[in-house]
């Protein structure tokens, strides 16, 4: 699920995304990249707030 603001940053930053695969999540976190703050925030919040994503599928699967 995408939301508002995530579909806002990644028009406001089209271009290509440098390659990360190597960096920690500790490393990433401490880059100032729009889209990458996007992405690490909704990972986050998956993990904080599991109901909620259970939730969410609960209600699409019916």
């Amino acid at each position: 699920m995408v939301t508002e603001r995530q579909e806002s940053t990644a028009r406001a930053c089209q271009g290509l995304l440098p390659d990360l695969s190597g960096l920690d999540l500790a490393t990433l976190r401490g880059i100032d990249h729009a889209v990458l703050a996007g992405v690490i925030e909704g990972l986050v919040a998956r993990v904080t707030h599991p109901a909620d994503v259970l939730s969410d599928y609960a209600e699409r699967a019916s």
